[in-house]
């Protein structure tokens, strides 16, 4: 009977010393790739009750979340810039607990628009490198300057970041010189109402012999301009 009582009381010793649940993390979101501006949710679980859990991505801190009597939390999380199309880590590590993490992933890319070469004649094919524009499956180069307005099919999306690699005229030579918005999207048409762009200034100016050369900030290049690259969702 004595060695029934030992044997009980060292199961619930050990019992005692086992360690809490182990911290889990899981996301919440609509899409299978995510750019700035896009939210998240995170749900965490096994933290320390009624402590708080220091949350990073790639690293690099995003803030810290309380957690609730039972351990859990639930907080949103909002993209900020991104390099790179690759899978994001983000980490929750308890405060009391530090060896109690938790962690997910999620797919981010850039919402971009490379265009080459940096500067050339009007009417020269640019070779162009979108990515991020997960609002369509087409994208579309928007040109326009007061009554001027030009849409520019470039091409087909593709993969769950909606990237795009293509060769395409977005200035005819026939380009009338002056300052020009030329606004990449999803959109067929330009439209003041479209969430999630890349836009650029461009500058179309005479030379010598009466040709003309197009240049603006990153998409033809000219350091007396200043690149304008704006999104949102």
């Amino acid at each position: 009977m004595k060695r029934l009582v030992t044997l009980a009381g060292l199961g619930a010793a050990l019992l005692a010393a086992a360690p809490a649940q182990a911290a889990t993390l899981t996301l919440a979101g609509s899409k299978s790739c995510y750019h700035v501006g896009d939210t998240l949710t995170i749900n965490g679980s096994g933290f320390t009750p009624n402590g708080q859990a220091s949350v990073t991505l790639d690293g690099a801190s995003v803030g810290t979340v309380p957690t609730d009597p039972a351990g859990n939390f639930t907080t949103p999380f909002t993209v900020g810039t991104l390099e790179g199309i690759r899978q994001r880590t983000l980490i929750a590590t308890d405060a009391v607990n530090p060896a109690n993490v938790g962690q997910a992933q999620f797919l981010g890319s850039p919402l971009d628009v490379i265009v080459k070469p940096k500067n050339g004649a009007a009417g020269r094919k640019l070779r162009l490198n979108a990515s991020g524009f997960t609002s369509g499956k087409r994208l579309y180069a928007h040109v326009f300057r007061k009554r001027y307005k030009r849409n520019v099919f470039i091409g087909k999306l593709k993969g769950p970041c909606r990237t795009l690699k293509a060769r395409k005229q977005v200035m005819p030579g026939s380009t009338p010189t002056g300052v020009y918005t030329v606004q990449f999207d999803t959109k067929r048409r330009y439209s003041k109402k479209t969430k999630v762009w890349v836009k650029f200034t461009v500058t179309v100016f005479p030379r010598a012999g009466g040709a003309s050369v197009t240049a603006g900030p990153s998409l033809f290049g000219q350091p007396r301009l200043t690149q304008t690259v704006l999104f949102s969702r």
